[in-house]
């Protein structure tokens, strides 16, 4: 069988062999394990959440929620302020959930990285194969213009009206019709995440994939990591009563920025920048009524970006929601509440996303949790508000009769003067409200093991057979949404790898 439930270990655990095992599915862990599995080699892949193929995805937040994102989307950041974010836990991790962006890192973070590294292979031209390679893979390129709704339509011709620099989006997607259920999972499997991409791919070249697998620690043997062991959570129960243990020749931990090093940590390894220079991406909801109807639900989500202020680490963008997450934020009762959700088909949910300056770290936590830690600086405070300002004056300019900032003590702003009236003296930090999705950094690549967690093949310096291959090798924040980067360093790592265990493969058998 290829693809494994918990109903399908035993009772007294499940052991497993494999040349390669792959921790995770989502960007990172499935463009990695299918690389190595199109390589010749056996890979296994575990993965905590379960398998929900494309015909399972509905509009029901209750039901998507608890099946599809780690802790029903309930995680948080601790810090000034706290930064609520989200992590998708099933088969395709994040990428089954997210708007489907299909951005390569900037030029200059790529070549700075070449710089920092002392390795021209990770510099613009150096990662452009692994770029191509993966934009053929998710068939990115631009959205059709049948699927465009009105509300990006809003945002782009807003952007033209005060002159700014905006941008068309790249989208990993075919034959996208526009149903703006990205974040509960694409129902007509346009969006072409790992679920629907890189896993089958893995899948068809021999690959096998353990769901419903939570990975507790690694198996080391005389200084070498030589497999995992983890417990086979119940989809029903959420109870970890099934052990499970694969032994390979290779692990690749590919868990994300915050439970890759929160599985590494556990180790007692003595690298100091393990779980250091957590990076974030924060964002500022900004929602706007307009006195007639967008219809924003209709269409694909986030069509373009507003880029005018890309240079100074900002970006602004319409990211548009169900009516039941939109719910959820809206910071009033009663009738309050009401008056903004009767409005529904009049809004716009709409973002203010800032580079960090600053980084936050992960640590180990009680009860079987990570903790993170990151505090904006005081340049990242003043962007926001910054930022919040422009996206108020482009719906102000279109005709937008309210907005809602994202400020607990000032919400509701009917003209650009009110808006005016917020600067940094008269908030605290602690005042915003924001979120974020793209979570980056924690077991960063480099050149010296003093200042990095993982050498340039991916590979721990401190723990040999032991490769970690998700955002958290980023050395710095990219600046734009991160998931065809992650792919592409990914197929970097995972293409290294294969030709080292291939490699010793032949050597063995001439020998």
């Amino acid at each position: 069988m290829t693809i494994l439930r918990y109903a399908d270990y035993e009772p007294r655990g499940a052991e497993f062999d494999a040349d390669v095992v792959v921790v995770g599915t989502g960007a990172g862990g499935a463009s990695t394990g299918a690389i190595l599995a199109e390589a010749g080699l056996d890979v296994l892949f575990c993965e905590e959440g379960g398998y929900h193929p494309t015909g399972s995805f509905n509009p029901y937040m209750t039901e998507s929620m608890s099946r599809l994102y780690r802790d029903s989307g309930t995680t948080s950041i601790l810090g000034t302020p706290n930064i609520p974010y989200v992590e998708g836990r099933c088969v395709g991790g994040s990428t089954t959930l997210n708007g489907g962006m299909a951005y390569r890192a900037p030029d200059h973070v790529l070549d700075d990285w070449a710089a920092t590294t002392g390795d021209p292979t990770l510099g613009t031209a150096g990662m452009e194969r692994h770029f191509g390679m993966v934009e053929e893979s998710i068939h990115a390129g631009p959205q059709h213009a049948t699927s465009v709704g009105d509300d990006n339509r809003i945002m782009y011709q807003g952007a033209q009206k005060l002159g700014w620099k905006s941008a068309v989006n790249t989208r990993n997607q075919s034959h996208c019709v526009g149903t703006n259920n990205c974040i509960l999972g694409c129902p007509t499997g346009a969006k072409q995440s790992t679920l629907v991409s890189y896993m089958p791919r893995a899948i068809r070249a021999g690959a096998r994939c353990l769901t419903e697998v939570r990975v507790e620690r690694l198996l080391i043997e005389g200084g070498r990591c030589v497999g995992v062991e983890g417990r086979a959570v119940n989809p029903r129960t959420r109870a970890y009563d099934r052990r499970v243990r694969v032994r390979a020749r290779a692990v690749v931990v590919s868990a994300g920025a915050v439970h890759t090093p929160y599985l590494l940590l556990r180790h007692k390894l003595r690298s100091r920048e393990l779980g250091r220079n957590f990076l974030c991406h924060p964002n500022a909801k900004i929602i706007a009524q307009y006195p007639f109807d967008v219809h924003a639900w209709q269409g694909v989500s986030q069509w373009s970006q507003v880029r005018e202020f890309h240079g100074d680490g900002i970006v602004l963008a319409e990211n548009m929601v169900p009516p039941a997450p939109l719910a959820a934020t809206i910071p009033w009762l009663g009738r309050e509440h009401m008056d903004i959700l009767e409005r529904y088909n009049q809004t716009l949910v709409t973002g203010c996303l800032v580079e960090d300056s600053t980084t936050g770290r992960v640590h180990r936590g009680p009860l079987g949790m990570p903790i993170v830690r990151y505090d904006i600086s005081d340049w990242d405070f003043q962007r926001f508000i910054f930022g919040t300002e422009r996206l108020a004056e482009l719906h102000f300019a279109m005709g937008a009769d309210r907005v809602i900032l994202p400020y607990r003590s000032f919400h509701i702003a009917r003209s650009m003067d009110e808006v005016r009236r917020v600067t940094p003296q008269s908030l605290k930090k602690s005042d915003l409200e924001l979120f974020t999705v793209h979570l980056m950094g924690t077991t960063r690549m480099g050149s010296r093991p003093e200042s990095s967690v993982v050498d340039l093949d991916g590979q721990l310096w401190e723990l040999p057979g032991c490769y970690v291959a998700d955002a958290s090798v980023f050395p710095t924040a990219i600046g734009v949404n991160p998931q065809v980067t992650i792919m592409a360093l990914g197929t970097r790592i995972g293409e290294r790898l294969a030709t080292r265990l291939m490699r010793c493969r032949h050597a063995a058998a001439a020998a």
